[in-house]
């Protein structure tokens, strides 16, 4: 009898449990240490703890993710400048927490550049749409080089035939993203600048809903960024456990996840600044040519980091 009663009490408590777990999906654009936060909440369970099943789903185009995100099919966006101008437009769309505060870019040249000036009529490599465009007009502006004239674009989508481009002297330099930065300087090119030692507050990645998902289930949202902050705090704060997942995730040697993950510790902060955003939706606006529509603080809502951060006792 006490053996069918404990048979019964089990099966109930693995019901509860299993009522208790609720599917989330959250939309990456690329695997990068740009979004190492996201990638070791998923290796810590910080998701798990707060009840949340989730889906992490690579979308590549920022446009497919915001599709997706207001039809409902994606819960969650971990990125925040590509989506900036579908946001100019009215799409409800809500930056609720901050993964990575600097851009992660940097400018790699053919061993023939030697500063940024050199660059005037030479071919760039980027990705039309992202933020490596945005983020190389902002570069070649902030250096006195007419972005649209004084240069020529070539489209390259991804890291890895922007390597091959610059191998072979089809252009002459792109952003990348680590670990391509570096795996770019040990095929012999160069780190000519990094742009987190220059835009050292800009909104990169983050985490995203919409007003309805909010409105509709708060403490799910709550949730999710409470696990985001944790995460955050936990990728700054725990180098080994960072560089362990980047090599596990991305598929880093040792010496290129270190690389990478000095280039974003200290901008693994979990609360986004009004600042960094609008810097962010500059960026995105020099790109497309235009200027940012919408204040930041009209598609902020920082109510829940802030009190997460206030609950695990950080200011």
């Amino acid at each position: 009898m006490w053996k069918r009663i404990l048979i019964a009490v089990i099966g109930l408590f693995a019901l509860v449990d299993q009522a208790a777990s609720q599917s989330v999906r959250g939309a990456f654009p690329s695997p990068s240490i740009q979004i190492l936060p996201m990638m070791v909440g998923a290796e810590k369970g910080f998701y798990k703890r707060e009840g949340l099943d989730m889906e992490l789903v690579f979308v590549r185009g920022a446009s497919t993710a915001v599709q997706a995100l207001l039809a409902n099919q994606i819960h969650f966006i971990f990125s925040v400048g590509p989506q900036m101008p579908a946001v100019w437009e009215g799409n409800d769309i809500i930056l609720l927490a901050q993964q990575v505060g600097r851009p992660t870019f940097s400018l790699v040249v053919t061993p023939d550049i030697q500063k940024i000036a050199d660059l005037r009529g030479k071919k760039i490599g980027v990705t039309f749409g992202g933020s490596t465009a945005a983020g190389t007009k902002a570069l070649l502006e902030l250096n006195k080089i007419n972005p649209d004239k004084e240069v020529e674009y070539i489209s390259l989508p991804g890291n890895e035939p922007k390597i091959a481009a610059l191998k072979q002297g089809i252009i002459s330099a792109a952003l990348l993203a680590p670990p391509a930065d570096y795996l770019a300087m040990k095929a012999g090119m160069k780190r000519l600048v990094s742009l987190a030692d220059i835009f050292k507050d800009t909104a990169f990645t983050g985490l995203a809903a919409t007003s309805r998902m909010i409105k509709e289930n708060p403490q799910t949202v709550k949730k999710m960024v409470r696990a985001m902050v944790r995460s955050v705090i936990h990728t700054r704060d725990n180098p080994e456990d960072a560089l362990q997942v980047s090599m596990k995730r991305l598929g880093l040697e040792r010496d290129a996840a270190q690389d990478a993950y000095q280039m974003i510790r200290e901008a693994l902060v979990p609360l986004p600044t009004e600042n960094g955003v609008e810097l962010m939706a500059q960026w995105q606006a020099i790109a497309l040519n235009t200027k940012p529509k919408r204040k930041p603080s009209e598609y902020m809502d920082l109510r829940f980091a802030n009190e997460v951060m206030a609950e695990l006792g950080h200011k």
